[in-house]
């Protein structure tokens, strides 16, 4: 798309309806295009349903830095060119998405029925997903060469017969992609599956490289905005105060990363309590007060946690920061839960935008499930999308307790 954007340019320039400085913009695109090739390359296991948000998160994205970058650096550019490739970019991606996904669903070869009930296992027996995007497609024995597909769904867990070796043999001579069933499930669902948790020897790898970079972006954000979350933050204090006896600020001790204990500031949203135990917050909570109630739908209540971003503790993105009481009695009842500690805790999440509040040991251990998807495959798509998806959420009020 650059090439025949900068042959546009060129003609443009020849008839004199803009400047050398066109051209030179479209040469300057490579880099935000390379990028935006490798955020999509990085997002190709993230959920089927969120594809379409993710093209278009990770085509524009690259273009706004860059414009982003020409300001800050005072460097004359071409608004135009970079609106073209921009564009021409978003197309040519969507384009070749149409083109591998000609069908709706997924057409993927399945050896055997065990296969298939290992996946129903894997997406919590939840069939109607699987027929909504995946459409598993059988291998007659009479024939010699595997049917036309998207790929093959292979299972780890149990050994193939003598016949079905030799399709899998085949299969891989004829270059068709590999499928696992957690692979699968996971691309569905957008968390790992209790399959998976259940296993004492899975465990995520982290991040290291990314992990710096999140830290940077983080302190240039927070510290950058400070001149507007500061102010909004004293205008919230002094609403708490009228509106109910006690302290404006609340702060209790939390788990963060790699099992460390720090301590989380919010703003006050339930009656003060002195010595109270550590318990869930209920739908219809008595004990969160009138203007409680605003500030947990709109998220107000957690301004004082960017402080703890700027301390380190944590993170605008990662899994919420539990309460001691319960890190220790769900890292007992809950397989896999310690690993949620290898990423610093966030101010909102994957598990807070796709599940919401958890209220039960139950839906802990769902919530749980995504925030490990999200310790597994972290990057800086998975982050753009959960910032838009957080938006949706700041704006209808889902999860709030």
């Amino acid at each position: 798309m650059l090439v025949p954007a900068y042959i546009f340019g060129q003609l443009l320039e020849s008839l004199g309806w803009v400047t050398p400085l066109f051209a030179q913009t479209v040469i300057l695109c490579i880099f935000p295009y390379a990028l935006a090739a490798h955020l999509l390359y990085r997002s190709v296991h993230m959920p089927a349903a969120e594809q379409r948000t993710l093209l278009l998160i990770n085509t524009v994205t690259p273009y706004l830095l860059m414009v982003l970058t020409f300001a800050l650096l005072q460097k004359p550019y071409a608004r135009s060119a970079v609106l073209l490739v921009a564009l021409l970019t978003t197309f040519w991606f969507w384009l070749v998405e149409r083109y591998f996904q000609q069908q709706d669903k997924l057409q993927l070869i399945c050896l055997d029925e065990l296969t298939t009930q290992e996946l129903t296992q894997h997406l919590d027996d939840d069939s109607a997903l699987l027929d909504q995007h995946i459409a598993l497609v059988n291998w007659n024995d009479a024939d010699d060469m595997p049917p036309a597909s998207d790929g093959a769904l292979v299972s780890e867990s149990h050994q193939l017969n003598e016949r079905q070796k030799q399709q899998l043999a085949t299969i891989k001579l004829k270059h068709i992609r590999l499928y696992s069933v957690a692979a699968v499930a996971e691309s569905l669902t957008g968390r790992k599956s209790t399959l998976t948790l259940s296993n004492p020897l899975w465990q995520p790898d982290g991040n290291p490289a990314y992990d710096s970079f999140k830290r940077l972006v983080d302190l240039i954000i927070v510290i950058g905005l400070a001149p507007a979350w500061i102010p909004l933050g004293m205008l919230v204090a002094i609403a708490i105060k009228l509106d109910s006896k006690g302290s404006a600020l609340y702060s209790q001790m939390r788990t963060g990363l790699h099992g460390r204990p720090f301590r989380i500031w919010k703003f006050r949203t339930m009656v003060e309590q002195k010595n109270a135990a550590a318990q869930f917050a209920q739908a219809n909570d008595k004990r969160i007060t009138r203007l409680g109630h605003f500030l947990r739908k709109s998220r107000l209540d957690e301004i004082p946690q960017l402080a703890n971003v700027i301390m380190g503790h944590m993170s605008l993105i990662g899994p919420r920061p539990e309460q001691h009481t319960f890190v220790n009695e769900f890292a007992i009842s809950i397989p896999s839960y310690p690993y949620r500690h290898l990423v610093r805790p966030g101010i909102t999440g994957w598990a807070q935008v796709m599940q919401g509040y958890a209220a039960t040991e139950e839906e802990t251990a769902v919530k749980l499930s995504y925030d490990l998807y999200y310790v597994s495959h972290y990057s800086l798509a998975l982050d753009l999308l959960i910032v838009v998806k957080t938006i949706k959420t700041i704006l209808t009020g889902h999860g709030a307790r």
